[in-house]
């Protein structure tokens, strides 16, 4: 059996880390005026973010169509990771030079808890009422929602022939040697524990069980990594039947490629994670609030939520969401109506309160 992989990675899903056309909104609030064209000409405002193709497309799809719209210049930094955001924010408290940050939930309860964010003002955010409540806002009133990452299975195309409907092929014992579990420090491995919970009897507040189900991989797993680049290779070599818990968004450049005989899947009997991602305003930030409050907006607008899904497998929080045929067809774009029914939100401030726990018992069951 090839030897097996034990790549500890911190990347942009690590829990220690955190884990468009041009359109205005079609059902404004009759309270609210929406941007218009060159509204905000003058203004200006900076928009720190993601480098990976999530943040590039965010500038493409967001901040230049914000621009195109309302005349205002949105300054685009991108960065590696939401920690790396983290680190930008508390250096710049004393003369703050961010007027919005994208960022995943643990980031921004982290810097909400540090003091150093405002409370937007939801009334002047109209898309907002277009959101499912679940997803409207978080870290205490500090995050607006923004997008869902979305985690599920991954599997091999050659090896099911049709996706799984269960994460339980993760312990089929016609998998033994052909799993990829996550690393320890991984939102995935936090997801794994509730799913084996689950499955063992226990449930989120009750992860014993879970955690003697887990024991049954020690020695099984053919990897543990979330090395995108990495679990893309073992496909391809035939020597992975499984991953998980895993994003298929994570894969998006090797999905559509058949070589790699890689499928994901949401559509699980458990159900699949979705985990919100933020936008936050800095406390004393240097722009515009209008212009702030109107960018919040515009990242919210049916269009560009539809936009975003579509380029980089967003699940989209504004249930009018407009999205493509293309986009419709996709398995790896949980639509508003799939996310309403299928999606298990995580409790980012019980998993904080676990974490450190959770993930030496993870690494004492699996390694």
């Amino acid at each position: 059996m090839t030897d097996k992989i034990f790549n500890i990675r911190v990347d942009r899903r690590s829990f220690l880390a955190g884990s468009a056309a041009i359109a205005a909104s079609t059902l404004p609030s009759p309270l609210i005026r929406s941007a218009s064209a060159q509204e905000f000409a003058g203004k200006q405002i900076r928009v720190l973010t993601w480098s990976d193709p999530t943040g590039q497309a965010a500038v493409k799809n967001i901040m230049q169509t914000f621009e195109a719209k309302t005349g205002a210049k949105v300054i685009a930094d991108l960065t590696g990771s939401t920690s790396d955001m983290i680190a930008k924010i508390k250096a710049s408290a004393s003369k703050p030079q961010y007027d919005v940050v994208v960022l995943s939930g643990f980031g921004a309860d982290s810097l909400a808890e540090a003091g150093l964010l405002e409370k937007p003002d939801t009334s002047a955010i109209a898309n907002l009422s277009r959101v499912d409540p679940k997803y409207q806002t978080g870290a205490n009133g500090h995050g607006i929602g923004y997008f869902l990452w979305s985690d599920g299975l991954i599997y091999n195309t050659k090896r099911y022939t049709t996706p799984p409907k269960s994460y339980d092929v993760i312990w089929d014992a016609a998998n033994e040697g052909k799993i990829v579990l996550p690393t320890p420090d991984n939102l995935g491995a936090l997801e794994l524990i509730i799913v084996a919970a689950k499955a063992a009897g226990g449930d989120l507040k009750n992860p014993a069980p879970g955690f003697e189900l887990l024991k049954k991989m020690k020695g099984k797993a053919l990897a543990i990594t979330t090395n995108s680049n990495q679990i893309a290779d073992l496909f391809r070599s035939d020597a992975v039947n499984a991953a998980g818990v895993m994003s298929p968004l994570t894969f998006s450049t090797f999905i559509p490629n058949p070589e790699f005989n890689i499928g994901g899947t949401y559509d699980l009997a458990e159900g699949f994670f979705v985990d919100l991602q933020y936008m936050v305003v800095p406390k004393g930030h240097p722009g515009d609030t209008a212009t702030v409050n109107a960018f919040l907006n515009h990242a919210l607008d049916p269009v560009v939520q539809g936009k975003m899904a579509e380029e980089v497998w967003y699940g989209p929080i504004n249930q009018d969401a407009i999205l493509s045929d293309k986009a419709k067809k996709s398995p790896f774009i949980p639509s508003p109506a799939v996310i309403k029914e299928r999606a298990n939100r995580l409790d980012s401030g019980f998993l904080a309160s676990v974490r450190d726990d959770w993930i030496q018992r993870y690494t004492d069951a699996v390694m």
